[in-house]
């Protein structure tokens, strides 16, 4: 049995795919995408794979879900910015799955880095002759992966190394980094902060109510005095050099920074997101660097390899890569 079920759920948007295991390694057969709106529990998450899939779960050796949310164990999970709950305990047995894991999105967006999708990244910061994550050897003395993600949300993950009788493992982590306080610099960032608190309510801004779109709808209010819905401010703020586009690179770049301090990822720092992925003109503005080599005086930022994803299933070739490792046995049935 060499078929493999994935999920992206996300606060927007679910996408479901069907991977099979070849000679070769992995291969995406199919993908589709529904509003998350219209799902409203595990068991219709589970019927729509089968139906756009044309395929029952019962067939396939294993499945996991990235969920965009807390993950409290193997088999239930919610989502941050949407009301749907999963739970996979009590529909596995009548949907037939032999295997299922949930995780964190964003570890599965970590694990995309072991797969192709690694390897195809933009190089955009950093040292750029480091191999790929999955072409690295044990004695190479590797360090951490990590991954930072700007959509509707601002996911994070990162992969630890770890050596086994002479063979380099990646071990997965989940983060919830981007719910860490956002750090403001200057009088007119201070002022756009006290902006964004009164317009998003909250006394206390995060990263995640910064860099992700409704972060930058505020800012794009800010600065031009128009209101506009995420998808429009982006279309307008983030074309051409314009202060929109400039601001909201420093922020991202700041707060790639502060995840690479934090994870000390040499091995590097892969970014992906709608943010980032529809928008490369952010992470190639000259405010992207100015905003990421904020501590000079460590030697530490300027040693990490930063790319960009460039596949937007990404998270999809992440959760494969998992549910091939949960079918052979490398991870537990939990």
């Amino acid at each position: 049995m060499n078929m493999l079920a994935t999920i992206d759920l996300g606060g927007t948007h679910c996408r479901f795919a069907r991977f099979t295991v070849t000679a070769r390694g992995l291969a995406l057969d199919a993908v589709e995408t529904c509003p998350t709106a219209r799902l409203k529990d595990s068991d219709a998450v589970l019927e729509q794979w089968e139906k756009r899939q044309h395929t029952s779960l019962s067939q396939v050796a294993a499945l996991v879900m990235g969920v965009a949310g807390p993950v409290p164990d193997g088999l239930t999970a919610r989502l941050s910015n949407a009301p749907l709950r999963v739970d996979l305990k009590t529909a596995m047995p009548r949907f037939g799955l032999r295997r299922a894991r949930v995780v964190n999105d964003f570890v599965c967006e970590a694990c995309a880095c072991l797969t192709r999708i690694g390897e195809r990244s933009r190089h955009l910061l950093g040292p750029a002759d480091m191999p790929c994550p999955s072409r690295r050897s044990a004695g190479e003395a590797p360090a951490p992966v990590a991954v930072l993600g700007a959509g509707t949300g601002l996911g994070a993950g990162w992969l630890v190394p770890q050596v086994d009788n002479g063979r380099l493992r990646w071990l997965p982590l989940p983060s919830e980094a981007g719910h860490q306080a956002f750090a403001f610099l200057g009088r007119e960032e201070e002022a756009f902060a006290l902006f964004a608190r009164k317009q998003l309510g909250r006394s206390l801004l995060r990263a995640d109510d910064i860099v992700t779109g409704r972060g930058l709808a505020v800012l794009h209010h800010f600065l031009t005095g128009r209101e506009l819905a995420p998808a429009a401010a982006a279309a307008e703020g983030l074309a051409d050099d314009c202060p929109t586009l400039r601001w909201y690179a420093r922020f991202l770049g700041r707060t790639c920074a502060h995840w690479g301090l934090a994870t000390l990822c040499y091995s590097g720092l892969f970014l992906t997101g709608g943010m980032v992925l529809r928008n490369p003109a952010v992470t190639e503005h000259p405010a992207f660097a100015e905003g990421f080599f904020m501590a000079p005086g460590l030697d530490v930022l300027e040693r990490l390899p930063v790319s960009r994803y460039t596949d937007a299933h990404s998270g999809l070739w992440g959760a494969a890569w998992l549910a091939e490792q949960l079918a052979t046995g490398c991870l537990p049935n939990s």
